[in-house]
């Protein structure tokens, strides 16, 4: 009789054990599920063009010091004569938007290619600095639900022409953040390592998906490369 009720009460524990396991999986699951940031994920009726000049000229948009948000993009834009790359509505491309931290500081893109963070963008060689607008725009369009499974690499071509113009991309499961020639964290093992070269830069996405007539852009806070530009 013993014996019977023993096997009972451990059919009833593996029972609520299988529940729980259930449960949590579920929890886990509505934890992870894609939830679309406030700022992005609505069509803004303009190109890429179009959003970053409307977005410089509201000072309500301002960084702290004062400066508009896109200043030294729209500045490096105006340098090098690619206004029409963020304008042409005849490809719906990626924009990697780079907001003025990415150009401005230590190991930042202006001192990185002047050894100065303090060098104007009119000084910078236009060849150079128009292979690093150009990098930062993928030639096909990619949102956080278009990349198609999570902690994986994708390679993409970004306007540089060649094997200097590929680009990794890694979206992460706990909160879908789009990662750029990053290694991919894993939790309770060793991280995966990017397979891009040394002289590569990499860093996350900080707001996603901003819906252009021309593509959609992510904006970053620092700047990303394959090799020095």
């Amino acid at each position: 009789m013993k014996g019977i009720i023993k096997k009972i009460s451990n059919i009833f524990l593996l029972i609520g054990l299988v529940a729980v396991s259930v449960s949590c999986d579920l929890q886990l699951q509505k934890e992870w599920k894609y939830v679309p940031e406030p700022a992005g994920n609505k069509p803004t009726g303009m190109t890429a063009m179009e959003w970053i000049t409307m977005i410089n000229a509201d000072t309500t948009y301002n960084d702290a010091n004062g400066d508009p948000e896109f200043k030294y993009l729209l500045e490096a834009i105006n340098h090098t004569g690619l206004s029409e790359l963020y304008s042409d509505e005849s490809n719906n491309r990626t924009f990697f938007i780079l907001r003025n931290s990415a150009f401005v500081g230590s190991n930042q893109l202006i001192s990185d290619m002047t050894g100065s963070p303090s060098t104007p963008i009119a000084e910078i060689e236009v060849e150079r600095l128009t292979k690093a607008l150009k990098y930062h725009i993928v030639s096909e369009e990619l949102s956080q639900e278009t990349i198609p499974k999570n902690d994986f690499f994708f390679y993409y071509q970004t306007l540089v022409e060649g094997e200097e113009g590929e680009i990794e991309i890694h979206k992460r499961l706990f909160n879908q953040q789009m990662r750029i020639n990053t290694k991919i964290d894993r939790v309770g093992s060793g991280d995966t390592p990017t397979n891009m070269p040394s002289t590569s830069k990499g860093r996350g996405v900080d707001l996603h998906n901003y819906i252009f007539n021309n593509g959609i852009g992510h904006q970053i806070n620092g700047y990303v490369r394959y090799t020095a530009f």
